[in-house]
C-alpha cells in the first residue's frame, strides 16, 4: 500500500513547513503539503499525481492513448492515469479496470477518485476553516490534518446501528469522512463537489441461458486472468469461489501456492447452522487433489486470536468484524513469511452473483431493512440509558431508502427480480465494503495485497442484468456461476453450499475474550461505560454472550464475537484517544 496525504492548508509557511518535516517524503508546493505524490510534467505543465493500487488493463489503456498521439508506452502508473484524465476528463474513470484511490492535483483542482467498486479507501476532513486534508488513513488525517478523534451523535448511531457496517461516506469520527464506491471529488478553492460516476445500470437481458453461462464463465476467466498477473497464489477454502480461481490458476501456471486457515480445536466444536453448514478442510484436500497446488494450512492457536484483536483494530482504524479480521491478519502475516506478496480471493462474489441466505430465503428476502442487521431491537437493549432515547431505528430506515433510492426497475421485472436488484445494491453499498475494507486493511497491515478478481466491474455490469430465475439457476444460490464452472469442478464443491470466511467454535476463546473484557469492565475510564448499560454489558459477560442470542451482524457475530467487538471498540478508543462527546 502506498499511503498518500495532501495538506491544503490556509497556514503560515512555518505551519506548512513543519508539516512537510514531519511527513516521510513529504513536499510543499504554494500552500499544499504532499506525501506518497509524484511531480509529473506534463506539455509544459505541472501535476501532482498519486495512485494507491493498480490497474489490470493497462495494455488497453496505452492502446487506446496511442491512437489520440498519446506516447505512453514507457510510462508508468502515475503517467498513465494522468494521461487518460487529460484526454477523457472525468470519464476516464469509466475505462480504468482495477483496484484503487487516485488523487491529480492541476493547480487549478484537485480531482480524487474512488474505483467503481470501492476497493481502496479515501478519506477527507475539513476542520476550523484552515482548509482540507485528503489521505487514505484516517491516521495521517489525525497525525497531520488538524482533525482531533471526537464522535458525535452520528457516531455513536452508526457504531451501534450499523457497526462494524457504516455509511459508505461516513467513519466512526466526527470531522473525517470517505469517498463512496464509484464516486469522485472536485476541489476546488476550498470547496467540495462530490459526484456519482458509477453505478449498475438496469437494461434488458436477451442472452439465452446456454449463452449466459458461457459469458459468465468468460467475463469470469478473464477476471482472473488478468488479476493473476505477477501473483502466484490464492486463498483456498473448498468453497466455489476460491476453487473456481485455484482451478483456472493452477491450469495455466506451474507449481501455484495455495493457503487455508484452521482453528485450534475448531474441529471437536463445530456444529454446523443454517449460515455454516460444514467445515472446509474435505473440500480443501480435494481440491488440492485434483489441482496438484503447493497448499498449506495454518492453524491459528486460540490466545494468539485474542491477541491479534488488536492490532486488527489498528490496521482496520476501526473496530471491526472481531475474530475473522484478526485470523486474516494473522495468515497474511504467515503467507507473507512464505514470501508472497499478493495473493488472490474469492471475495466480492455472493454480493454479485446474489449467495447471502437474504436473496433467497422466503424468511428474510423481504424484510424491509438492511436484512444482516436482525437485532436492532437486541443491540439497542445494551445501550447507556442516555442513548436509549435516539431513535436509531429511524436513522437506520433513513440510510436504507437512500441507498434503494437509486435502484432503477424494468417494467419486465418480476418482484424476484425487482428483490434481487435490491439486494444487490444494499450488498454492494454497505456488505460488501464491510467485507473489503477488512480484506484490504488486514492484507496491507501484513504487508500483502489481496485480489478480488470477482469484484470486476465488467462481471457486475452483466450478472447485475440476468433475470432472478437464472441466475438462481437449480434453485441453488449463484446457481448461474454454480453451472458456468459446473465442468471444471468436482461436483460436490460445484454444488457446496456457502460457507463464509471460518470463524473459531472452540469454547476456549469465548473464555479468553470474557477475560479481556472483564478487565475493561473494570476500568472505569474505558468509553464503554459511557455507551452501554453497565448491567446488560455484566450480563453479557455472566452468560459469556449468551445474553444476546441472534447474530450481532451478518452470519458470523454470535455471542463471543459480539464480546470481541465491544472488546475492539474499547481498544480503538484507547488507541486514537477518542473522546465521545456525548
Amino acid at each position: 500500500m502506498k499511503k498518500f496525504l495532501s495538506v491544503m492548508y490556509h497556514a503560515s509557511d512555518e505551519e506548512l513547513e513543519a508539516i512537510r518535516c514531519h511527513l516521510e517524503g513529504g513536499y510543499r508546493h504554494k500552500n499544499k503539503v504532499y506525501s506518497g505524490f509524484k511531480e509529473v510534467c506534463r506539455k509544459d505543465r505541472r501535476y501532482d499525481v498519486c495512485v494507491d493500487g493498480e490497474l489490470y488493463n493497462v495494455k488497453e489503456l496505452r492502446k487506446a492513448l496511442c491512437a489520440y498521439g498519446e506516447d505512453v508506452k514507457k510510462a508508468g502508473l502515475e503517467e498513465l492515469m494522468l494521461c487518460a484524465y487529460c484526454v477523457w476528463g472525468h470519464g476516464c474513470l469509466l475505462r480504468f479496470n482495477g483496484a484503487f484511490s487516485l488523487m491529480i492535483d492541476d493547480g487549478n483542482e484537485i480531482f480524487v477518485a474512488k474505483d467503481p467498486m470501492g476497493l481502496k479507501p479515501i478519506y477527507y476532513a475539513r476542520r476550523h476553516h484552515r482548509g482540507l486534508s485528503v489521505a487514505n488513513e484516517m491516521g495521517l488525517l489525525l497525525k497531520h490534518g488538524d482533525v482531533k478523534a471526537e464522535m458525535d451523535l452520528m457516531n455513536v448511531q452508526e457504531m451501534f446501528a450499523f457497526g462494524p457496517s457504516i455509511s459508505e461516506n461516513q467513519t466512526l469520527l466526527k470531522g473525517i469522512y470517505a469517498l463512496p464506491m464509484g464516486h469522485y471529488m472536485i476541489i476546488k478553492n476550498d470547496n467540495i463537489h462530490i459526484r456519482k460516476y458509477y453505478e449498475p445500470i438496469s437494461k434488458p437481458h436477451f442472452d439465452d441461458p446456454e449463452d449466459t453461462i458461457m459469458k459468465v464463465r468468460s467475463l469470469v476467466q478473464d477476471a482472473v486472468r488478468r488479476q493473476s498477473e505477477g501473483c502466484n497464489a490464492s486463498f483456498l477454502s473448498g468453497g466455489l469461489d476460491s476453487s473456481i480461481i485455484v482451478q483456472e490458476c493452477s491450469r495455466a501456471k506451474d507449481q501455484f501456492h495455495t493457503y487455508s486457515l484452521d482453528y485450534e480445536g475448531n474441529a471437536q466444536s463445530f456444529v454446523g447452522n443454517m449460515y455454516q453448514v460444514s467445515l472446509d478442510n474435505d473440500y480443501i484436500k480435494e481440491m488440492v487433489d485434483r489441482t496438484g497446488s503447493l497448499h498449506q494450512m495454518f492453524t491459528i492457536q486460540q490466545q494468539e486470536l485474542v491477541d491479534t484483536l488488536d492490532d486488527a483494530v489498528y490496521y482496520r482504524e476501526m473496530p471491526g468484524m472481531a475474530d475473522v479480521d484478526a485470523s486474516l491478519l494473522w495468515l497474511c502475516r504467515k503467507i507473507k513469511e512464505q514470501g508472497q506478496d499478493v495473493i488472490l480471493s474469492g471475495e466480492c462474489s455472493d454480493e454479485v452473483f446474489g449467495g447471502y441466505p437474504w436473496f433467497y430465503k422466503e424468511e428474510l428476502k423481504d424484510l424491509d431493512t438492511f436484512p444482516w442487521l436482525r437485532s436492532i431491537k437486541e443491540r439497542l437493549s445494551i445501550l447507556h440509558p442516555s442513548l436509549q432515547d435516539i431513535d436509531f431505528e429511524a436513522y437506520i430506515q433513513k440510510q436504507y431508502r437512500a441507498t434503494l433510492q437509486s435502484v432503477q426497475f424494468l417494467e419486465e421485472d418480476n418482484e424476484d427480480d425487482r428483490r434481487a436488484r435490491m439486494h444487490t445494491m444494499l450488498c454492494l453499498h454497505w456488505f460488501m465494503q464491510t467485507l473489503v475494507t477488512r480484506q484490504v486493511r488486514m492484507g496491507e497491515g501484513a504487508g500483502m495485497n489481496i485480489r478480488a478478481p470477482f469484484a470486476d466491474v465488467r462481471i457486475l455490469d452483466y450478472v447485475y442484468n440476468i433475470p432472478w430465475d437464472l441466475k438462481f439457476y437449480g434453485k441453488e444460490e449463484k446457481g448461474i456461476l454454480r453451472k458456468a464452472f459446473e465442468s471444471e469442478l468436482p461436483a460436490d464443491i460445484a454444488h457446496r453450499k456457502k460457507n463464509p470466511f471460518p470463524k473459531t467454535h472452540n469454547p476456549q476463546y469465548t473464555e479468553l475474550i470474557c477475560e479481556k473484557l472483564r478487565k475493561v469492565y473494570e476500568d472505569d475510564s474505558s468509553i464503554l461505560h459511557r455507551l452501554l448499560d453497565d448491567d446488560k454489558w455484566k450480563e453479557l459477560l455472566d452468560s459469556k454472550g449468551e445474553s444476546f442470542p441472534l447474530p450481532w451482524y451478518g452470519q458470523l457475530m454470535s455471542g463471543p464475537q459480539l464480546l470481541a467487538y465491544l472488546y475492539q471498540i474499547d481498544a480503538w478508543s484507547r488507541q486514537y484517544y477518542v473522546h465521545c462527546m456525548l
